[in-house]
């Protein structure tokens, strides 16, 4: 027989039919933050106070004949400093008060998440901090509107060795580069890319290995553009070409009991009793500075790709 008409449907039934909250939750991605580490970290030095670090720079002295029965000839090398000065304070903050703590999905733990999440935003301001100084190095290879080139890397190189600058192949020398360098530029040149080449690097088959002529390469976003271009500063450097400190807040001001994470972030939270509110904030007080100009070479690019 023809079933009957009239039956049951999503719209007679939509108030029995629940909408719910799944478990899982949507949070943002977040990138690795491997510029800060690379470079030289001077906080250790501040940890019984103070907020400028002076560090001297040595000069090369003259070699000089020597002629018998004369006097030696002196040298006197006027040396100059480097001041790294502990003074940029950022914060990033949040309140939830008991109404809300009780009714939001317990499941989702929101306050721990939110206080992660902070204390990743304020790291990743002293990453940018540091970032922004490879547009001071003085020595540039390639331009803001062409894509890199084999040339340009191999004369980075030769700058540093040219320099004299130690530690090149013990990993203290890397290149750090934006994913449009690495992907849309330099995976286009044959010589790092083909496995005819580089069988091991067969990008077909894996992900490149992060080498180029042996020296690490680390990819980073926050690899800044060329201003009034659409260029990028992608950079050779060795980890003392830049340095930074952060300095020990302590936690509520007291010194003591402090929870302060990687990179010097510290993630505090505080009940107020008047608001009936939860207030946490994770906050960074720190300082960067160019340290040795002539151990960072800015390899300009074209921002994606030309």
């Amino acid at each position: 027989m023809a079933f009957p008409t009239g039956t049951e449907s999503s719209t007679t039934l939509a108030s029995l039919i629940p909408a719910l909250w799944g478990e899982r939750i949507n949070d943002f991605f977040k990138c690795a933050l491997d510029i800060a580490p690379f470079f030289t970290d001077r906080s250790a030095e501040l940890s019984g106070g103070g907020s400028v670090l002076y560090t001297p720079n040595l000069t090369e002295m003259s070699a000089n004949a020597k002629v018998n029965a004369t006097a030696v000839t002196l040298n006197q090398p006027t040396e100059t400093k480097i001041t790294l000065t502990v003074d940029q304070w950022y914060e990033v903050s949040f309140a939830i008060e008991d109404r809300e703590a009780a009714t939001v999905k317990h499941s989702y733990a929101l306050q721990e998440r939110y206080a992660k999440n902070a204390g990743y935003t304020i790291a990743r301001k002293l990453e940018s901090a540091i970032a922004a100084l490879f547009s001071g190095f003085s020595t540039v290879v390639g331009a803001s509107t062409t894509n890199i080139t084999d040339s340009d890397i191999r004369a980075a190189i030769a700058t540093l060795e040219t320099n004299c600058v130690e530690g090149i192949y013990q990993g203290e020398v890397a290149f750090i580069m934006h994913p449009n360098t690495i992907w849309r530029q330099l995976q286009n040149i044959d010589k790092f890319s083909l496995a005819i080449n580089s069988p091991v690097n067969d990008p077909t088959a894996k992900k490149p290995a992060a080498y180029l002529y042996g020296l690490p390469v680390i990819s980073s976003n926050l690899v800044p553009n060329v201003a009034s271009t659409n260029g990028r500063y992608n950079v050779l450097v060795h980890k003392d070409a830049i340095h930074y400190a952060t300095a020990p807040l302590g936690a509520g001001g007291s010194m003591s009991g402090s929870m302060v994470g990687s990179m010097g972030v510290r993630v505090q939270s505080h009940y107020v009793p008047e608001y009936l509110s939860t207030v946490t904030t994770a906050d960074i007080l720190f300082g960067v500075i160019e340290n040795r100009d002539n151990a960072g070479v800015a390899i300009m690019t074209h921002a994606t790709a030309a």
